[in-house]
């Protein structure tokens, strides 16, 4: 097949290179002392909304999440940088419960982690998550599969703008991704978005490219449609998704989504995959941090060009937890 962009670009000295950048910043051992007692001092300021068991839990988890950040802040930071800017990190937890045609349960819990590090000179993130756009993972079968292999890494922002970012991506699975995004507001009401990633996985290379077109069609409704094309040395031409979502504003704290996707490959044979069509409610309750979901779906699905396509309908119940410092 033919060589991928990917490929004629060294991995190991890209590796090197992130590392070098990464590390720059990593001195001044004379200041460790002080800033732990820094770290003490950001994340002891977190207060939950009452003194009950739960606000006090979820506040407890909130601190040991802000601390590692404070750390890493601290162990990346130029020593020049402001000493009250507070280490923002955002941790998203997702417990699924789907029960499918036939009546049968399935668990899946799901964590995307993003440590912020404000006073790092070089923009390094520490996140935790997995390899599919997030954007595309409700709405595209075969999510779960992506979600149990989230991973730990290093997020590295060469160039960030309004307009358009680069960034690199460092896992400890091992792999590395490349990424530029430019999003392109074509009136107040129509915006359009490209997302290029190049990257090597599993000891194969790969290039994937996803454009978004938005539509605020009234302050209570926005359209979206996602298309996303996928190359691969781990198999022949390549993976295709089309997604077409209609998010509609309810109240400050609820929302409805009116999904519907289209999954396929173009090698050995052409076939489409998968098709999907559902609704979302979402619903914040109870506390700020605190999330419900209920996803009823019809799976039209053909894992092999050999299978029979047949309709299963399934429906998702979700608990979500966030934990948020900013």
């Amino acid at each position: 097949m033919n060589q991928l962009i990917y490929k004629k670009i060294d991995f190991l000295f890209l590796i090197a290179l992130a590392s070098l950048a990464m590390s720059e910043c990593a001195c001044a051992e004379e200041l460790e002392e002080e800033k732990q007692n820094n770290k003490a001092s950001v994340c002891k300021q977190l207060k939950g909304e009452t003194d009950s068991w739960y606000d006090n839990a979820h506040t407890f988890m909130s601190i040991q999440f802000c601390e590692p950040s404070v750390w890493f802040d601290s162990f990346f930071s130029d020593e020049r940088a402001d000493e009250e800017v507070r280490a923002g990190t955002r941790v998203r937890w997702q417990n699924d419960f789907v029960l499918t045609e036939g009546g049968v349960w399935t668990y899946v819990t799901n964590v995307r982690a993003s440590f912020k590090l404000p006073k790092a000179k070089e923009r390094i993130n520490l996140i935790f998550e997995g390899d599919e756009e997030e954007d595309l993972q409700d709405v595209v079968r075969g999510a779960e599969e992506e979600r149990a292999g989230a991973n730990l890494g290093l997020l590295y922002e060469l160039t960030k703008s309004k307009r358009a970012d680069f960034t690199i991506r460092v896992k400890l699975s091992p792999s590395i991704t490349f990424r530029y995004r430019y999003k392109w507001p074509v009136t107040d009401t129509f915006t359009t978005r490209f997302t290029q990633e190049w990257y090597r996985r599993d000891n194969a290379d790969g290039t994937r490219s996803l454009i978004d077109f938005e539509k605020r069609l009234s302050d209570d409704f926005l359209l979206r449609q996602s298309n996303s094309i996928t190359h691969s040395e781990d198999f022949d031409g390549h993976e295709s998704a089309n997604s077409l979502i209609l998010y509609q504003h309810l109240t400050d704290k609820s929302a409805l989504s009116y999904e519907s996707s289209v999954s396929g490959v173009s090698k050995p044979d052409r076939y489409t995959k998968n098709t999907r069509v559902g609704v979302r409610y979402r619903q914040n309750f109870y506390r700020k941090w605190l999330f419900y979901e209920i996803a009823p779906a019809v799976n039209w699905n053909k894992p092999l060009v050999t299978d029979i396509r047949s309709a299963a309908w399934e429906i998702l119940f979700r608990i979500e937890i966030n934990f948020i410092n900013l």
